[in-house]
């Protein structure tokens, strides 16, 4: 069997999956669901399929089974290698077939049996979309949602129509499979979120957002770029789903973790912020811009941002350099829990403190030497001998000699 490369939807070059680069057979990337269909005997499928055949009985765990033209549709996958060109005909023929529920039954095929033969197969799927059947129309859905991720170039335009679908019912099937693909192709995802996210619907740019944690740990400028656009999009929503990638940024990329933090630790939106918030907490923060961001921080309007900046001081400053940023920050400090942590910060303990914290800043006295500068070592304690008076004198006992 030939092996199916997926492209780059803007170069057209072949894209590889993964840090090696090893493209993949798409044969093993699923299986068609089981079901009683799996009991019929591989020389009567195609019989079947086409109707030369009206019905069967077979045994599916342990009892007869009454199979008909739909259930040998399902089973074509199973002689897909054996007789690839029967196989295509006969799914081609229930494609097209006047019965929806045959219809039905080839769509449920169809992403197993495109392993061999694509050709057409994509626009009967791109028809069926548009069935005047409710149940096709679902069926269309969710076999979309399922040859996506295996064949992105082929889906690719198809996919891009039900993205923006008005119709949350066919929708909902194109973003679970854009986010599915994620997982193996973030190149074609990124190409259509650089689309979405530019959208007038809020709703259809809130959904694209929700696929960009999914994208989080990819090592791509593009990806940086679509989180920074969405961080800076009008809508809360939008803002707030982007803001969900920052704490898994802040472990694989750092460095672009903190650009993306200064902007979304300040936002209007405490539920942007407290992503932020968490993401910074989690990282090994030094350098003049985070000092100033934790400064600036600790003069936000939100409580629990200044709590989380005023925390950070110690990391970040010198002793001396805390106690001096402590002390301005008092002046305009309020909330009383604040205003105790920022005065035991700015306290200095050789001055302030108690006798016990004075003490441990006192230098200790050099040892005291005689003239040849040998250490001269205290006095050894001797208890004094007890003076006894006349009477106890009188009452000790006397030796006898």
């Amino acid at each position: 069997m030939d092996r199916y490369i997926a492209r780059d939807p803007k170069t057209g070059l072949p894209l590889q999956i993964g840090g090696k680069g090893v493209p993949v057979h798409v044969d093993e990337a699923y299986r068609a669901p089981r079901g009683y269909w799996d009991a019929i005997k591989h020389f009567d499928i195609i019989p079947l399929a086409s109707g030369s055949v009206q019905a069967l009985e077979v045994r599916w765990s342990e009892k007869p089974q009454l199979v008909s033209r739909a259930d040998g549709i399902r089973a074509l996958p199973r002689v897909m290698r054996s007789d690839p060109d029967a196989v295509q005909e006969q799914l081609k023929f229930a494609l097209s077939d006047i019965k929806s529920e045959i219809r039905v039954a080839a769509l449920f095929s169809l992403p197993y049996c495109a392993l061999v033969e694509a050709e057409d197969l994509f626009e009967n799927l791109r028809e069926l979309l548009d069935d005047v059947d409710p149940f096709v129309r679902k069926s269309a859905s969710k076999c979309l949602e399922i040859v996506s991720p295996v064949f992105p170039s082929a889906t690719e335009e198809i996919l891009s129509q039900e993205l923006r679908s008005s119709d949350i019912n066919r929708r909902k099937p194109a973003y679970n499979a854009l986010k599915e693909m994620s997982k193996v192709w973030p190149e074609v995802v990124v190409f259509h979120l650089d689309d979405l996210l530019r959208l007038e619907d809020d709703k259809l740019r809130v959904e694209a957002a929700k696929i960009l944690p999914s994208l989080s740990r990819t090592k791509s400028a593009s990806v940086w770029d679509l989180i920074g656009w969405a961080l800076s999009d009008d809508s809360d929503q939008v803002r707030t789903q982007a803001a969900r990638t920052l704490p898994t940024l802040a472990a694989a990329q750092p460095r672009m973790a903190k650009i993306l933090i200064e902007n979304s630790l300040f936002d209007t939106c405490a539920a942007v912020r407290k992503p932020a918030l968490r993401a910074l907490n989690s990282m090994d923060i030094t350098g003049f811009r985070m000092n100033r961001l934790c400064v600036d921080g600790a003069r936000h309007t939100d409580p629990a941002i200044r709590r989380a900046c005023i925390l950070m001081m110690p990391r970040l400053f010198t002793e001396s350099e805390m106690r001096i940023q402590a002390a301005e920050l008092l002046r305009q400090e309020t909330k009383p829990d604040l205003i105790l942590l920022l005065e035991e910060l700015s306290k200095d303990p050789e001055i302030d403190g108690g006798e016990d914290e004075k003490n441990r800043y006192l230098a200790k006295a050099p040892p005291a030497t005689d003239i040849d500068g040998i250490p001269i070592l205290p006095p050894i304690d001797v208890p004094p001998q007890k003076q006894l008076s006349g009477q106890e004198k009188r009452d000790e006992p006397q030796s006898k000699e």
